[in-house]
């Protein structure tokens, strides 16, 4: 068994083979590399999406940073990153390339500095394992192009566990108070509680898991100041987005209950990993277990070796499950997979250990027939990931907002848009009206355009009137991210065509994005457009304006006809037609 040594301890491993990269290895980082690549490509195929154009509130403006602020203080995530993107977009502009290309770089440069604190501690094939499991996840592939703050947060992330991992290593070379550490530790916290809200749940049990584990008053000290400092200036930030106008923490998507957060615990670990590599990493977990058990007493591993930093990263990630469900119970519902995720970074370590400790051996065959499956199963995934580069799989408020755009007669028109209720709270207050009608919905349509946003109640109760009147543009309504499934637009439809005065007929033309199913990406309806049952729009194939570029050639999906019979029974009175097919 080869020993490799550092200042924290000695690492084993098992053989000498893992301690350089082999074969396995170098796929392994061919699979990562793969994929930071092309994390590069394909930024622009995808419109922004919902929370991107929230983003874009925030930012594409030129009053400077303090109205930056001012208008973060509507949302739920601290600042740091809009006022990042801000000057970013200053001088790089706004348009999908530009927003995205800085989540990007921040998610290769998360790889690097993982890869770049973890070289010491464990084997180039086990460091190359866990960066292809990470870049082939889909938390990961998403993040990296997407204008939001997880990216940074995940970069934090990384920054944190290697400076953890110094610090601790600095007090076990003998040193009193590692001042350089603790400082970088104590801006990094700041920095990650100022980019999202979980990433204090993050940095607060990084420093719990120091004070536990250290002995000295000056170290207890320095921690608790760092705490204590962190804390206050969230606090501070926390009682302004409280207090300020028109703010709900409420008004959200996030529930408290069973279902829910057992949801999105589920999600986070097929976020966090594909399925290949959750089967992987099951069959290693046994296998480790089976060598263990096996192994002669005097051989096994030292039990403390490298458990310093495994027991860091399970304490900071069952410790920021636990407190999101703590804080989302007794403070405000903010629950999720992807505010869990935030601390990737510490997971990805425990699959580096898993691999020293449990990985295939290549100098035998079984040995070698195991890590070319662990290749092919993480390569297949890559390879459907980077597939996914090129296709829109976003909400496709471009393609919906291009097809409206071809319609005759919607230049200068009114165009009613559907809000659900549960998305910005049981009413439109005006801020929150303009915000759908003209940085959602009119984000990529002409200002000649006029939207106007309507709670699905009162658009249900408004039928007779949007059917009679004298608008020569057939859009009776338009609605996506509030609705995604095809079952619940057409449920709206069917409230919508009941009413009297409709004519008992509705045209739904859906428009498609597309997403990962197991193996393959695959269109799924995403936006809805409600049209008058005109002979005209019955009969014409649907298509996206001259001079306007389609998403892809498919991005509009089937054409529905909905009929109501009022006299027929229950069983038989609804009639649903496909017009025209949108299925490649």
């Amino acid at each position: 068994m080869t020993q490799i040594s550092d200042a924290s301890g000695t690492h084993p491993y098992r053989d000498t083979t893992l301690a350089r990269l082999g074969w396995p290895g170098t796929f392994n980082a061919l699979i990562a590399v793969t994929c930071c690549v092309f994390a590069f490509i394909g930024i622009s195929s995808s419109s922004l999406w919902g929370d991107e154009l929230f983003t874009m509130r925030l930012v594409d403006h030129h009053q400077g940073l303090g109205d930056v602020f001012q208008r973060m203080l509507s949302d739920v995530h601290p600042p740091l990153y809009d006022f990042l993107l801000y000057g970013w977009v200053e001088y790089f502009g706004t348009s999908e390339l530009a927003v995205r290309l800085p989540s990007a770089i921040l998610a290769v440069l998360c790889i690097l500095l993982f890869v770049s604190s973890t070289r010491r501690r464990f084997s180039p094939a086990a460091i190359a394992f866990a960066c292809a499991v990470a870049t082939s996840s889909m938390f990961w592939y998403v993040q990296a192009q997407n204008a939001r703050n997880y990216s940074l947060a995940m970069v934090i992330s990384a920054a944190l566990l290697a400076t953890a991992v110094t610090f601790h290593r600095r007090i076990c070379a003998g040193e009193r108070f590692p001042a350089g550490p603790w400082l970088t530790l104590t801006l990094l916290a700041i920095a990650g509680s100022q980019t999202h809200a979980y990433m204090l749940l993050v940095a607060g049990m990084v420093f719990l898991f120091l004070l536990l584990a250290t002995r000295n008053w000056p170290q207890r000290i320095g921690l608790c100041l760092s705490g204590l400092v962190v804390l206050g200036l969230y606090v501070a930030l926390l009682w302004m987005m409280i207090h300020a106008p028109e703010h709900d923490f409420d008004a959200t998507w996030f529930r408290n209950s069973a279902g829910f957060f057992s949801s999105h615990l589920r999600r986070a670990i097929f976020q966090f990993m594909s399925r290949q590599a959750l089967l992987i990493v099951v069959v290693m977990l046994v296998m480790g277990w089976i060598r263990r058990q096996r192994a002669e007493p005097a051989t096994r591993d030292p039990p403390h070796t490298l458990d310093w930093e495994v027991g860091l990263c399970g304490f900071v990630i069952v410790g920021v499950i636990a407190g999101g469900i703590a804080v989302s119970l007794l403070v405000a519902p903010s629950f999720s997979y992807r505010n869990v995720l935030v601390c990737a970074p510490f997971g990805w370590l425990l699959l580096a250990r898993l691999y020293d400790a449990a990985g295939p051996r290549t100098e035998t065959r079984k040995g070698a027939i195991a890590a070319a499956a662990i290749v092919i199963l993480l390569g297949s995934q890559a390879a459907v990931l980077c597939r996914g580069r090129l296709l829109p799989s976003t909400e496709p408020w471009r393609a919906s907002a291009a097809y409206v755009q071809g319609l005759p007669g919607c230049n200068g028109a009114t165009l009613p848009v559907i809000s659900q209720p549960r998305t910005y709270g049981p009413s439109l207050s005006p801020r929150v009206r303009f915000m759908i009608e003209r940085r959602y919905y009119g984000y990529y349509l002409p200002s000649s355009y006029h939207p106007l946003a309507y709670l699905a109640d009162d658009w249900v109760r408004q039928a007779g009137a949007l059917v009679q009147s004298n608008s020569t543009c057939p859009v009776l309504g338009w609605i996506l991210h509030d609705v995604s499934e095809e079952s619940a637009a057409l449920t709206l439809a069917r409230q919508f065509v009941s009413q009297p005065g409709t004519g008992n007929q509705l045209v739904i033309q859906e428009i498609n994005s597309y997403e990962l199913s197991w193996m393959r990406w695959k269109a799924v309806p995403r936006a809805y457009v409600f049209l008058r049952a005109t002979p005209r729009i019955v009969e014409q194939a649907p298509a996206l304006p001259a001079g306007v570029p389609p998403d892809k050639k498919y991005a509009l999906g089937n054409r529905l006809l909905l009929t109501f019979n009022p006299s027929a029974p229950e069983a038989s009175a609804w009639d649903i037609r496909r017009l025209h097919s949108g299925t490649p």
